[in-house]
């Protein structure tokens, strides 16, 4: 079962995302804020990352820079990094080491994209579509 970290500052929307992705079938943890999530990355695999771009203390970009650094010095392959923002910021988080970015509020199906483009094929499960249209 693949394991994902959502890193975001807003509660309600760690929260959303735990619940849908275990709609899909797929365990997640989640971090509060980029100091949190590096951290975590230290102790646990993770096949994909969603992040928050604005957060206090340690916003997404600098987490990611810290993060792609960890890896780097580790040789460890690149963990997927997606970008979850409300704002403009796709080219920002790009240039900084994101691999792909999607605006909030976002509908299931939304996420059930991500998952398909970033997710090893043989990391994903069959999951129900029936609740596409949920926002988080």
């Amino acid at each position: 079962m693949p394991k994902v970290l959502i890193v975001d500052n807003n509660i309600t929307i760690r929260t959303t995302l735990v619940h849908q992705l275990d709609k899909l079938g797929i365990r997640a943890d989640s971090a509060a804020n980029g100091f949190e999530a590096v951290r975590r990355i230290r102790n646990w695999h993770y096949e994909l990352i969603l992040m928050a771009i604005q957060m206090p203390e340690m916003d997404g970009l600098e987490a990611t820079a810290a993060i792609r650094a960890h890896e780097k010095v580790l040789g460890l392959e690149p963990v997927p990094i997606i970008a979850i923002s409300s704002s403009d910021d796709k080219d920002r988080a790009i240039a900084m080491g994101m691999n792909d970015y999607f605006e909030k509020p976002a509908l299931l199906k939304d996420l059930q994209k991500i998952l398909d483009d970033w997710l090893p094929l043989e990391k994903r499960t069959h999951w129900d579509s029936s609740d596409v249209n949920e926002a988080f």
